[in-house]
């Protein structure tokens, strides 16, 4: 072979290397892109867990321990949780749920777990007093009236997806008794997802004025300082005062705490007139009425016969007290 062969041939030679790193470089990228995209999907596919599943209905989903799960996959993996009660689905139990409803998630430790709690809504005691006596209420129970419960405080706990009724759906109750019976049912009766029995008693009440803020003796009670409560009939005294007009223009004897039911001894017409104070004595005759100046020999309110003096004659006369240093003298 000659100097020029084989310099051709070694030019053949290296253009074939050339060729073959290309097409395997090209190759390789390929590979790799092929690769990067299968595990794109597949991650793309792969669900993840939860943090913790809140329940609102009475089960709980696949979808409710892993994001990212298909429709065609999502099945019913057991019961919610009773209201107010949680549960704790460790790893190997999710690993379990993941392999029976194909769902793409592996565990990467042990110590992978979900919290899995109902979602609760709970009627307060006041729903359920309002539903018992308006039920007693469509049984002829008149008048102002409360519901005393002998359940302390008494609630009804629904899960999420519950509407937050309730209603009465028995009732033991005979008219003219003050006592009763119920079974209340969550959210109606037709339906009941929970039911409550309660017992108590029908407390007849009375509306009174009772101060807003406390006075003191010598204090002048007027209307602004007044408002209306209801207290229980049974706990009323004969004097207690259920008229504000007697207790507008009065003062107390002795402190008169604000909130509280006033007692007709309680509170006094305020002194007009004191003893030894100088008084204008009035005489009404046939439509005439004379003016003179006296003394005051008694203390009085509104309305007291106290005796005075006439300063012009030294008689002594009863007069009515009728305003601040003013009697009329009978």
């Amino acid at each position: 072979m000659t100097r020029f062969e084989i310099a051709d041939t070694s030019q053949s030679i290296l253009y074939m290397c050339r060729i073959t790193f290309k097409t395997m470089t090209i190759g390789l990228a390929v590979a790799y892109g092929i690769l990067f995209a299968f595990v794109s999907i597949k991650s793309a596919e792969a669900a993840t867990l939860k943090p913790e599943a809140m329940i609102s209905t009475s089960v709980v989903m696949v979808s409710d321990l892993f994001d990212d799960v298909p429709a065609k996959q999502d099945a019913i993996v057991g019961n919610a949780p009773t209201p107010g009660q949680t549960v704790i689905l460790n790893a190997k139990s999710l690993q379990r749920i993941a392999s029976t409803y194909d769902v793409k998630w592996k565990s990467n430790s042990p110590a992978d777990q979900i919290v899995i709690r109902s979602v609760v809504q709970t009627i307060p005691s006041s729903d359920i007093t309002a539903a018992v006596k308006k039920d007693l209420i469509s049984r002829g129970v008149t008048g102002k009236f409360d519901v005393t419960l002998n359940n302390v405080a008494p609630t009804i706990t629904l899960p999420g997806n519950v509407d937050m009724t309730v209603e009465v759906a028995q009732m033991n109750y005979t008219p003219g008794r003050d006592v009763f019976t119920a079974v209340l049912a969550a959210p109606n009766a037709a339906h009941p997802v929970k039911t409550l029995s309660v017992s108590g008693l029908i407390e007849k009440t009375t509306q009174v004025p009772v101060l807003t803020k406390g006075a003191l003796a010598d204090d002048i009670i007027s209307s602004s300082d007044l408002e209306w409560i209801d207290i229980p009939t049974r706990q009323m005294v004969n004097d207690t005062i259920i008229d504000a007009d007697k207790l507008i223009g009065k003062t107390p004897v002795r402190m008169v705490e604000a909130g509280v039911p006033v007692r007709g001894r309680d509170v006094k017409s305020p002194q007009l007139v004191a003893r030894g104070d100088e008084v204008m004595l009035q005489f009404n005759h046939s439509g005439l009425q004379l003016t003179a100046k006296g003394k005051a020999m008694q203390n009085g309110a509104e309305g007291d016969i106290i005796r005075v003096m006439n300063l012009s004659s030294n008689q002594s006369l009863r007069a009515e007290v009728t305003g601040s240093k003013i009697v009329v003298v009978q």
